[in-house]
C-alpha cells in the first residue's frame, strides 16, 4: 500500500462554458516527484490552483496527508505543509537575497510586520539563514539586491523562500519557465537534490526535465487525466504520445 499525500478525486471546475477541471484523479506518493503535464489551456494551472485552496472546485474531492482540505482556505493548507512556487517569481526586487530570506523566515515564524525594523537580527533568521541560503546555494549572493539575480537565481530565491517553512509538499509551477539553458540545469540540479526529502508535484512543460526527475508523470487534457505512470510508459502510451507528445523521440 502507498503513502500517498495528496489525493484527488473527481475534481470539476468551470469558467462558462470552459471545464477547466473535468473529473480529475490525481494521486502523489509521499517522497516522490510527481509531474503533471498537459498542452496549453489544459488546465493545469487551474488544477493547482484548487490543489492549493486559491481557487476553490465546484465538486470534488482535494485530502491532503488524510484530511479533507476541499472547502480549506490557502493559508490553512500552507499552514498543514504545503507551499508553492508560481508561474512568475514571486520576490522582493528591491531587498536583499538575504532579505528576503529572512522576510520568508519570519513570516513562517509566525512574526507580525514589526519584524521590518531588524529583520535579520532575530534569533530565528540568525539561525535559519545560513541553512536556508546554502541549501539553494545562494550563499555568496546574499547581500546582492534580488533585482540583480538572473533570472535562474530568482528561481531559487524563490524555491529557497517557500522552503523555509519546512513543508511536507512543494508544488513547483512551470520553474523552467523563460530560463535559459544553464539556469534549467542548475535548478534541475536544486530540485533533485529535494527528492526524497520532500514531495514535489512539477508542473512544468520541459519534456527533458519532466522525464529526468519525475518518478510518475499524469497527462493532463482538456481537464481530464488521460494517463498516469511512470515516465517510460508514458513516453510509449499511445494515446499521450497523439495528444502531447506527439511522435517525437
Amino acid at each position: 500500500m502507498t503513502d500517498t499525500i495528496l489525493e484527488v478525486r473527481n475534481l470539476h471546475k468551470t469558467f462558462g462554458a470552459v471545464r477547466a477541471t473535468n473529473g480529475l484523479n490525481l494521486g502523489v506518493t509521499r517522497g516522490q516527484i510527481h509531474a503533471l503535464i498537459g498542452p496549453n489551456g489544459a488546465g493545469k494551472t487551474t488544477a493547482v490552483n484548487q490543489i492549493t485552496g486559491d481557487i476553490l472546485p465546484d465538486s470534488g474531492l482535494v485530502s491532503f496527508k488524510g484530511e479533507n482540505v476541499t472547502r480549506l482556505a490557502a493559508h490553512r493548507r500552507a499552514a498543514r505543509g504545503m507551499a508553492r512556487s508560481f508561474q512568475i517569481t514571486h520576490i522582493f526586487e528591491n531587498l536583499t537575497v538575504a532579505e528576503n530570506m529572512a522576510l520568508s523566515i519570519c513570516t513562517h515564524q509566525g512574526h507580525n510586520f514589526k519584524f521590518w525594523q531588524n529583520s535579520l537580527k532575530t534569533k530565528a533568521v540568525r539561525e535559519k539563514l545560513p541553512a536556508a541560503l546554502a541549501r539553494v546555494d545562494l550563499t555568496d549572493r546574499a547581500d546582492l539586491p534580488a533585482s540583480h539575480l538572473s533570472h535562474g537565481e530568482k528561481r531559487q530565491l524563490e524555491v529557497g523562500m517557500a522552503l523555509t517553512g519546512n513543508p511536507d509538499f512543494l508544488i513547483l509551477d512551470e520553474p523552467m519557465a523563460g530560463m535559459g539553458p544553464g539556469g534549467t540545469v542548475a535548478l534541475t540540479q536544486l530540485i533533485r537534490t529535494l527528492k526524497g526529502k520532500l514531495t514535489i508535484l512539477l508542473v512544468e512543460h520541459d519534456m527533458d526535465v519532466v522525464f529526468s526527475l519525475a518518478d510518475r508523470i499524469t497527462v493532463l487534457v482538456y481537464g481530464q487525466d488521460i494517463a498516469t505512470g511512470p515516465p517510460d510508459d508514458i513516453r510509449e502510451d499511445p494515446a499521450v504520445r497523439q495528444a502531447y507528445l506527439g511522435e517525437e523521440e
